[in-house]
């Protein structure tokens, strides 16, 4: 049998859309809470003051999306719920690079840290993006102007986090040689 195409002919109804924004906000919270609770221990990991301050900083961030996403949940009259999936577990569980190779130097170690946090902010800002879409939908001018500022964020992060990276790449090795 063939399958039949959109065509505008099929739309969601402010219930379902509820529905689907509400389960992409289950599965981003507690990948938030993971990393506040991460991020004070992947500063104190990094080799290097700079990052250290910007670990710091996202950390700041982190927590004031919380607390956004708590706001939004109680716009909506709803409360957090767990992770859903298999997929939301391993993401929570990332965990901070391991320097499994104690010769390893330390522009190495940042490296690491550098892009693992690379990832997590990408993670983060496809949940955002696709939240404030449906937020559009669900004609909520607030929680829509809530979930573009974390995107935002998110977007001036990777910005941030790839300059530094390529700062570290562009270094000259032998000054963090230890």
């Amino acid at each position: 049998m063939e399958k039949p195409y959109l065509l505008n002919n099929y739309k969601l109804d402010e219930f379902a859309l509820k529905k689907v924004f509400l389960h992409n906000l289950n599965e981003l919270y507690p990948v938030l809470l993971h990393l506040a609770e991460s991020l004070p221990n992947l500063a104190q990991a990094t080799c290097f003051g700079d990052l250290q301050n910007i670990i710091e900083q996202l950390s700041m961030e982190v927590n004031n999306q919380i607390i956004i996403t708590y706001d939004i949940y109680t716009q909506l009259r709803e409360i957090p719920a767990g992770p859903q999936n298999f997929a939301d577990e391993c993401i929570i569980q990332a965990k901070i690079p391991v320097f499994a190779d104690e010769l390893m130097d330390n522009l190495s170690k940042d490296l690491l840290i550098i892009f693992f946090l690379q990832k997590i902010i990408a993670v983060k800002r496809s949940y955002f993006y696709i939240l404030k879409s449906i937020a559009n939908c669900l004609h909520s001018t607030n929680i829509k102007e809530y979930l573009q500022y974390c995107f935002n964020e998110c977007e001036d992060n990777i910005k941030l986090f790839q300059l530094v990276a390529k700062e570290y790449a562009e270094s000259n090795i032998n000054n963090f040689l230890k």
